[in-house]
């Protein structure tokens, strides 16, 4: 039997007339996509297919949006009767999608969920300005030395991506400040990540509060396929266990590097990203000992399928 891990990705991967090719001719897709906006009070394929991208990029949105696309993109999967992974892993927003495809989460519980993260998270901002930074080419440790100077934790390591791309995020100025201390110490590129919250950072801490009370209302099953979480790189089958993880998830390093690792080390090295776009599987491109697939739109998709299944 092929092995392989299904990757699902969080903020960032949206854009305007995303899963374009899908929503032409398979009636699944408009079928979740009604689904989901009959739960959230709005119309969510609208939004998709004509934004404006000021909308789609505001959190309260965007976290939904990329959460019913990557379930749609799963249901066809299934219906055109592909394997089941190996393993279940999703970027930071991605995880609450790992969770619905492995029959741990309701999708409608999911929705609600990461609608009002998003909106929490983007409730952040109102009074302070701040910065999220890709730092490539400096090793991991160097750039914690350089965020620990900041002992008020403005600053942060939100994402250990690859062992060539790390995120900072946090105060704006102080993430500034740190990335040209990353420049100094021998960063090869730096470049801005478009989000305007301090993601994954000491900051978030008030979310995960809310975060907390939110979950203790909803119900959390065992995974039918095991779930990579992103706080401590395990497979959590107790409920209470995954709700603590979501919690700790907000304000804590994703550690997507050593999720890679890990998969890795149970002999399997076929990734298929799950989602609108291809950012993931542009992460593996340096791991020579990788293949991967992306989903973003049906010729990629059934690319894919014929080679897993």
């Amino acid at each position: 039997m092929y092995l392989f891990a299904m990757l699902f990705p969080g903020q960032g991967v949206q854009y305007i007339n995303m899963l374009s090719s899908f929503l032409k001719k398979e009636k699944i897709f408009q079928d979740i996509f009604e689904e989901a906006s009959e739960c959230l009070g709005y119309n969510l394929l609208k939004l998709i297919r004509e934004g404006p991208l000021d909308k789609i990029n505001h959190s309260k949105y965007t976290q939904p949006t990329i959460l019913t696309a990557s379930v749609a993109i799963y249901e066809f999967w299934r219906k055109c009767n592909g394997i089941n992974p190996s393993f279940m892993s999703g970027h930071s927003l991605g995880e609450y999608s790992a969770l619905v495809c492995s029959k741990a989460l309701k999708f409608t519980d999911a929705l609600k969920i990461v609608s009002l993260r998003g909106k929490y998270m983007q409730k952040i901002i109102l009074n302070e300005s701040y910065l999220v930074k890709a730092i490539i080419g400096l090793n991991k440790k160097i750039i914690k030395k350089i965020c620990d100077k900041y002992t008020s934790n403005t600053v942060s390591i939100a994402s250990i991506n690859s062992d060539n791309q790390i995120i900072i995020s946090g105060n704006k100025l102080n993430v500034y400040q740190a990335s040209l201390d990353c420049k100094k110490y021998g960063a090869k590129f730096i470049f801005d990540v478009n989000l305007n919250i301090p993601v994954h950072s000491y900051l978030m801490k008030p979310v995960s509060k809310k975060i907390e009370s939110i979950l203790k209302n909803i119900k959390i099953k065992k995974p039918t396929i095991p779930v990579i979480n992103n706080v401590d790189v395990k497979c959590e089958n107790d409920s209470q266990n995954i709700k603590k993880a979501l919690v700790k998830q907000v304000y804590k390093t994703v550690r997507w590097k050593e999720i890679i690792d890990f998969i890795q080390s149970k002999n399997i090295f076929t990734m298929l990203e799950v989602g609108p776009n291809n950012i993931l599987t542009n992460l593996n491109k340096n791991n020579v000992n990788l293949i991967s697939f992306n989903t973003s739109n049906k010729k990629c998709f059934f690319h894919a399928f014929q080679q897993i299944n």
